[in-house]
């Protein structure tokens, strides 16, 4: 009777490795949707292409590539396959239309493991020939919006944004209006007045004689 409980308990034990009847949704949210890169990241990339685009986060190449109808079926199951594995950082978009304009992606380019370091073959290849501008973006800090219009628009095809000036205060150039001295001006009345100096008294030519003779002396 014991082995028979036994060996009831031992079936029951491997029947439930194979059998899970628990909550089919143990799932917690995340943190946070973006890292503290990707947030910073997307703060600059608003600042910088402010109204003109809409930008949309990680999106799958299965939403902005299709198949050529004229691909085999052999061929659309494989680029299939591969469109709905690649997922895209940030994808602009024009604001009406919501037509595709620009590819986005933040490389780690730190270490050859890093986020996207290693350039996919499929996924720029498969953007160039669908016309679509495809950008690979360094996480690097002080990067600025200028920075990044400046490279939207030489992949856009577009004028480069103007630098603005960076002013760390305002300097005169010079007086607006002329110095006055600093030293106390004297009035006419507080001028002292001119030293009326003796006329010197002609000497004789005794008189002439005899000093040099005395500095002749004294010498």
């Amino acid at each position: 009777m014991l082995l028979l409980v036994l060996l009831v308990v031992l079936v029951a034990l491997v029947a439930s490795r194979f059998i899970d009847n628990s909550n089919p949704f143990q799932v917690a949210p995340k943190a946070a949707l973006f890292s503290p890169v990707e947030r910073s990241f997307l703060s600059l990339l608003e600042k910088a292409v402010a109204s003109d685009y809409k930008i949309i986060n990680r999106v799958k190449l299965a939403d902005v590539l299709d198949v050529r109808d004229s691909a085999t079926e052999k061929a659309r199951r494989s680029i299939l396959l591969k469109l709905n594995a690649k997922y895209l950082d940030f994808l602009l978009c024009e604001p009406e239309t919501m037509k595709a304009i620009a590819v986005i992606d933040l490389v780690n380019a730190k270490h050859r493991e890093g986020h996207k370091a290693v350039p996919d073959w499929f996924v720029s290849g498969a953007l160039e020939t669908a016309g679509i501008p495809y950008l690979r973006i360094a996480i690097k800090a002080g990067y600025t919006v200028t920075d990044l219009q400046a490279a939207l628009a030489a992949k856009l095809g577009k004028p480069a944004p103007k630098a603005e000036p960076m002013l760390k205060g305002l300097v005169k150039k010079g007086p607006t209006r002329p110095i006055r001295s600093l030293k106390p001006q004297l009035s006419k009345t507080t001028m002292p007045a001119p030293v009326n100096r003796l006329p010197t008294p002609a000497l004789s030519h005794s008189q002439i004689r005899a000093q040099s003779t005395a500095l002749i002396q004294a010498s």
